[in-house]
């Protein structure tokens, strides 16, 4: 079997396990559910924090419109994350949230990849 199919065969069980444990146990798997969340949370917060800490030098280069179009973008995706919790998901408001996200992303990147010769 390839590595590939063994890897959505364990996917799809944990997916079982957890809806089987929806059902038993309700009230604890979404506390646990919860705590997953923030922990996801703080690590992508922490993965962020890095990230600004590692190419702050480059990013003090960025002219006035430039920091408030990535740091605008920054808060924007910290705003739609934190809010996520906050939705009923439907089609339409997934569709958004990572339409969002990817716009919000592709803003900070090209900014970010317009200081790539100023230093």
């Amino acid at each position: 079997m390839s590595r590939s199919a063994v890897n959505w065969i364990v996917v799809g069980l944990i997916a079982a396990v957890i809806t089987v444990l929806q059902v038993l146990a309700g009230p604890v798997i979404e506390i646990l559910l919860i705590a997953v969340r923030v922990l996801i949370l703080a690590a992508f917060a922490y993965f962020l924090y890095t990230l600004w800490r590692n190419n702050r030098t480059r990013l003090s280069y960025l002219d006035r419109r430039q920091k408030v179009l990535f740091y605008g973008a920054g808060a924007l995706l910290l705003l739609v994350v934190l809010g996520s919790f906050l939705l009923s998901w439907t089609l339409l408001t997934t569709l958004v949230f990572f339409a969002i996200i990817g716009g919000c992303a592709f803003v900070m990147w090209r900014v970010y990849q317009d200081t790539a010769g100023w230093y």
